[in-house]
């Protein structure tokens, strides 16, 4: 071969296959090196003999110049072979021919020309780019061909002179490169917007190891050989649904839905375990959605996958949830992914006019016995202690069964490093807590429970009406579930407990008593922030409210409640009507709220009827009288705080007709001035302390009828 002699391909092998890949890329080394070498020979400024040997640009020579001019058109290489040169490429394409005939095995880089479907042309071109990768000679070659020495790479225009057939134009196949589909997809593509075929990342890695490891948002998930990581304890009926839609042959579009957490794509990896199957998984929650899009699309026709997509939908500039945009999903279909199922996860559905088929199949919210299930199957052989059971947790917590997994997987790691037999109630209620997401916060107030029963006094009847209402939260599966009630009471499950008495009888520190012993957070709903002026805006405050109360498992304390709950009156004008339709909506919340709410008023006869029949428990907390006066008395002063003897508490009791909050001023300003006085809390600065606060209240207290005490007030 004139002044060359260039490697053959193995014709020696031709009865056996080839054993790897590198042995292929070997054989096709020597192809392409003959054919680059065919196109140089032809392609050479001045042919040849001639003695400049071409310097890539830097120098024009008179004769080189007049050599362009009258040279032809680019014609592919094809073309201008003779017989001898073209038999000789000839056979030595068959020969790799032969010899992939007879392999066994299929290579990374023949599962990529199979399952990207590409003719010779395509074939060729990413061989070349491979091999330009993978061999640094071809640096300077194509730089020298191209007549740029910063060319290092080559040229779709190079490409198409090297493998153009015979009966095809240039025009023809440079095209190619211009469109947008599964060929041009395997190069990058800012590379090959200036001209360049370099081998998209993806490409490199999968053509070296046989599969892609995981990139930012895309994931494959290999069902044959992972495991979705946790049973599935729920959702039977969605996995045999979707089992059954994508089982249908077809071109289908499947739009898995349901609220965040729910187990969307925890699903869709049951799914593909269960059929052993491959998925690809991306999230586009990104800021190109579409590019991270077409990444996922490659990945899964290298892989022979399924294509996932998740996080869909998107927020307005309110924050509001919208749903997938029709034309990024339109936009994915178009890219043509390799599998006839593609699915789509959002919390909204589709609401795309699409041409393909689409299936919509929902991921509900879980039931109350599904997150019983939950609890105790990711909580697995922890126990739990305090008598709290799984059936209480999932009472309060109306958990998503991501919340449930996190949860006691935080509190079971908890156990072990902390060494407990069982998880304490109190510990596994701030796990539940830590997983609990909401803007309640903005609405209302926190209020960090601080009572006890043994901290109010009131009489038996109420305070056993008040635990008995504590029992309707953690016995409501039992009741609910167990005992079918149900299937008889759709709406209105949630405990709502009405606390009416004057200002002062314990309403506050029930409601913390309450929120206290089922270990829940206590939110107070600040009145001056949900009421509007203006029309519609009450209603949309007091939907912020319940919507955040559910996301955040707390007690809803609504104080004063009568300025909310008030009774509807006769429409006159629409200030009437408007303030009608304010009580109306707050009585349809409360029935529809399934969690813990207590109000409280000191004017239980301005309270709507209709509101009365919507609540669980009425509680009515009596005037003290003075026994009650006495004990409420002993029980606000700490058993740290230093006590005299002198103190007549009959006395005190009898004497000032006062509520438990006025008592509790009075407790507390007697400490301080005995604090100030360097003594004990004793009956002068109890005495002091409460006609100060008789005074407060204009209620004069006349020297005479403190009787023997009277001298304790100098």
């Amino acid at each position: 071969m004139d002044d060359c002699d260039l490697r053959d391909v193995s014709y020696q092998k031709l009865d056996c296959g080839y054993g790897s890949q590198w042995e292929l890329m070997d054989d096709l080394f020597a192809w392409l090196d003959l054919r680059i070498y065919l196109f140089y020979k032809h392609h050479q400024w001045l042919g040849p003999k001639n003695d400049m040997r071409n310097m890539l640009g830097l120098v024009v020579s008179r004769e080189e110049f007049e050599h362009n001019l009258l040279k032809a058109s680019q014609v592919g290489l094809a073309a201008q072979l003779d017989g001898e040169e073209a038999a000789e490429l000839a056979a030595s394409r068959t020969a790799i021919q032969m010899r992939l005939g007879r392999t066994e095995g299929e290579f990374p880089l023949l599962s990529l020309f199979r399952r990207c479907k590409l003719d010779e042309f395509g074939q060729d071109c990413v061989a070349l780019a491979y091999a330009a990768s993978l061999d640094k000679k071809y640096e300077k070659l194509l730089a020298y061909l191209q007549d740029d020495i910063t060319q290092k790479w080559p040229t779709a225009s190079l490409a198409a002179q090297l493998f153009l057939p015979v009966e095809n134009t240039m025009e023809e196949y440079l095209s190619r490169f211009s469109r947008r589909d599964t060929f041009t997809g395997l190069f990058d593509r800012e590379r090959l917007t200036a001209g360049q075929l370099v081998l998209r990342e993806t490409v490199l890695e999968f053509l070296s190891t046989g599969t892609v490891a995981p990139l930012p948002g895309i994931r494959l998930f290999d069902g044959g050989t992972e495991k979705p990581g946790e049973p599935l304890v729920t959702g039977q009926e969605t996995a045999r649904r979707l089992d059954l839609v994508f089982g249908e042959p077809g071109e289908r579009v499947i739009s898995l839905t349901g609220g965040p957490g729910c187990g969307k794509l925890f699903h869709v990896k049951h799914m593909f375990g269960r059929r052993r199957e491959r998925c690809v998984f991306a999230d586009l929650s990104c800021e190109q959605p579409a590019e991270r899009a077409r990444e996922a699309v490659l990945i899964a026709r290298l892989t022979q996958a399924c294509v996932c997509f998740f996080h869909m939908e998107t927020k307005d500039a309110e924050g509001k949830l919208l749903p997938p945009d029709e034309g990024l999903v339109q936009e994915i279909l178009d890219m043509e992914p390799a599998h006839e199922k593609v699915l789509f996860l959002s919390q909204l559905p589709l609401r795309a006019r699409l041409r393909q088929l689409t299936v919509e199949v929902e991921v509900p919210d879980t039931t109350e016995t599904d997150r019983v299930r939950l609890f105790r199957a990711f909580l697995g052989n922890t126990g739990l202690g305090d008598g709290l059971t799984a059936e209480e947790l999932a009472a309060k917590f109306r958990f998503s069964p991501r919340q449930i997994a996190l949860a006691c997987r935080q509190a079971a790691g908890l156990a072990r490093l902390e060494g407990w037999g069982a998880i304490p109630s109190r510990e596994m209620h701030r796990c539940c807590y830590g997983q609990v997401v909401h803007k309640l916060g903005e609405l209302a107030t926190q209020v960090r429970p601080a009572f006890t029963w043994d901290d109010v006094v009131m009489p038996a009847d109420q305070k056993k009406l008040l635990q008995h209402a504590v029992s309707h939260i953690k016995y409501r599966h039992k009741v609910y579930s167990q005992w079918g009630f149900e299937k008889k009471i759709a709406y209105g499950r949630g405990l709502s407990i009405l606390f009416a008495g004057v200002p002062g009888t314990g309403k506050t520190m029930c409601a913390q008593i309450i929120a206290n012993e089922l270990n829940m957070e206590m939110y107070k709903i600040n009145i001056s922030q949900i009421v509007s002026k203006y029309i519609g805006e009450t209603e949309k405050n007091l939907q912020a409210v319940f919507t955040e109360a559910k996301r955040s498992n707390c007690v809803l304390f609504f104080d004063e409640c009568d300025a909310l709950f008030g009774k509807r009156s006769e429409v006159k004008d629409a200030h009437d009507r408007n303030a009608n339709v304010e009580v109306a909506y707050l009585l349809q919340q409360i029935e529809e709220y399934d969690g813990v709410c207590v109000l409280a008023t000191n004017l239980i006869g301005n309270i709507d009827e209709a509101f009365m029949r919507r609540i669980t428990y009425v509680v009515r907390f009596p005037f003290p009288d003075p026994a009650m006066r006495a004990e409420i008395y002993r029980r606000t002063i700490p058993r740290s705080a230093p006590l005299s003897d002198d103190i007549d508490w009959a006395f005190l009791a009898e004497k000032f007709e006062l509520s438990g909050g006025h008592i509790k001023n009075i407790v507390l300003s007697a400490a301080f001035l005995a604090a100030q006085e360097g003594e004990s809390i004793g009956m002068s600065h109890l005495l002091r302390a409460a006609v100060g606060e008789m005074k407060k209240n204009d209620i004069v207290v006349v020297r005479e009828e403190l009787r023997e005490y009277a001298d304790l007030l100098d």
